[in-house]
């Protein structure tokens, strides 16, 4: 772009590079990066992410479809991860452990034992050097801005493989992927294609940067990054205010309240036991056995709580704009004897995604008497914990306790739009088809209040009352 008054030009590189590619190369755009110096194709690079989003793809390795001989090689290529995981912390400078290595010292007991690398590539293995390097960086940053942080350790068990370089015509990479036929082939296995499922969730436009081999009990993962164009989200122009809590994990300003709580199942309960019996046993195939069971059905439970936790929160964030809620200290609720509790139903989990995922989050301060403090009035009046209705002495306003804290929550949190920001005709929320919306996701309890004092939680969201201050 030129600017007729100054006579500068300034140059759009994501324009730029784009305009260029549909020009000339429309085929292969690796032709493009390959002429340019790397600092350019960083700086174009950096140019287009800021017009995309990035999303991480869970995708399951079909177990069913492979043969012993497979399932023997990715298990040794998370065995040959530790160890050079380990070879690389024994130097007392990472820049001089090297890639090109072929066998490493592994100790056994007492002793050392060289051990030969056969499956874990060099491109493996840089990548590893990669991301030990980068956890030094962050340490060193947290101990700089006054954190304690102590050092990295050695691995007795690694779970997770990167994977920087996808594979394609010219070049296998350290991964390849087939849409067409559902499967994936990774640097190292012999036996090249292996089924998955899951492909068919990443979009055809979108772009692949890299991916990380996960290992899940006796489960394998590839969670594939990749990057796609932004799309622009119509949201409702309405609010919401959430109260969280023990009893009721989340009760909204509408008057209506989610209790839900996945606990240990009694199949985790009797794996439990039965390796507590086994403790002291010499028969550790059996012992093993039990642990990977015990092992699944951890992971099952953990499923199942994030299953519930993205379905809340996607009902959130589609059916109102702004989010209010209240920053709770999660350790101190466990440090009071309500660990499990946050433990099975999550809690914390839906606060941080509501702070990610959310069009405009109105994050209210943890100190903010919201149990107390009436919404028609500002009188403050302490309950008990055993008193489940709040009946102001002061101007005889009565409503639910957990639904009056979640409408002063909202009425706090919206001090930080602007007044004349605000459409108040469009604070009537879309609360029926957000009770559907929730009534339809298994394994959470749904109930909508219809004692809720309606008119007084409108009349605080749309007029700030005078005792609080505006900010």
């Amino acid at each position: 772009m030129i600017d007729l008054h100054t006579g500068k030009i300034t140059i759009n590189f994501y324009v730029f590079w784009k305009n260029y590619c549909n020009l000339f190369l429309k085929n292969d755009l690796i032709i493009l990066y390959n002429s340019m110096d790397r600092l350019t194709a960083r700086n174009l690079t950096r140019a287009k992410r800021q017009t995309q989003i990035c999303k991480v793809f869970e995708i399951k390795i079909d177990r069913s479809h492979l043969s012993k001989q497979v399932q023997q090689s990715l298990n040794n290529l998370f065995i040959e991860t530790k160890w050079f995981y380990n070879y690389c912390l024994s130097h007392n400078k990472i820049n001089d452990a090297n890639c090109m290595i072929t066998n490493v010292p592994v100790k056994v007991k007492d002793e050392f034992e060289n051990r030969d690398f056969a499956i874990l590539q060099t491109q493996h293995r840089q990548a590893i050097k990669d991301r030990i390097f980068n956890s030094l960086k962050m340490l060193s940053t947290k101990k700089k801005q006054g954190h304690k942080v102590g050092k990295l350790k050695f691995k007795s068990q690694v779970n997770s493989i990167p994977l920087r370089e996808l594979g394609g015509k010219g070049h296998t990479g350290t991964y390849r992927i087939d849409f067409e036929k559902q499967r994936i082939t990774l640097a190292g296995i012999k036996f090249k294609w292996l089924k998955v499922k899951g492909l068919n969730q990443i979009p055809k436009e979108s772009e692949i940067a890299n991916a990380v081999l996960i290992k899940k009990g006796q489960d394998f993962y590839l969670n594939i990054t990749a990057y796609q164009d932004k799309e622009i989200k119509i949201v409702p122009n309405a609010s919401i205010g959430i109260d969280f809590g023990c009893e009721s994990q989340l009760t909204f300003s509408n008057g209506i309240k989610i209790n839900f709580q996945v606990p240990e199942s009694d199949r985790l309960k009797r794996l439990s036991h039965k390796l507590s019996k086994n403790k002291n046993s010499e028969n550790s195939k059996k012992k093993n056995q039990l642990k990977l069971k015990r092992q699944k059905e951890y992971l099952h439970l953990t499923d199942k709580r994030k299953d519930i936790k993205n379905k809340i929160v996607n009902a959130i964030t589609k059916s109102y704009k702004y989010v209010s809620f209240q920053d709770e200290s999660i350790h101190a609720w466990a440090m009071s004897g309500k660990g499990k509790s946050i433990q099975y139903s999550g809690i914390g989990g839906i606060i941080s995604d509501l702070k990610n995922k959310s069009h405009t989050p109105l994050q209210v301060d943890k100190f903010f008497p919201s149990t107390q403090l009436c919404p028609q009035c500002g009188n403050k009046y302490k309950l008990s914990q055993s008193e489940r209705t709040y009946n102001c002495p002061k101007c005889g306003y009565t409503n639910d306790r957990d639904v009056k804290s979640a409408i002063c929550i909202e009425t706090e949190g919206l001090k930080q739009i602007p007044l004349d920001g605000r459409d108040y005709k469009a604070q009537e929320s879309p609360t029926s088809g957000f009770f559907d919306t929730l009534t339809a996701v298994n394994g959470i309890k749904v109930i909508k209040l219809d004692s809720v004092n309606v008119e007084s939680r409108s009349n605080a969201v749309r007029h700030r009352p005078n005792y609080w201050k505006i900010i």
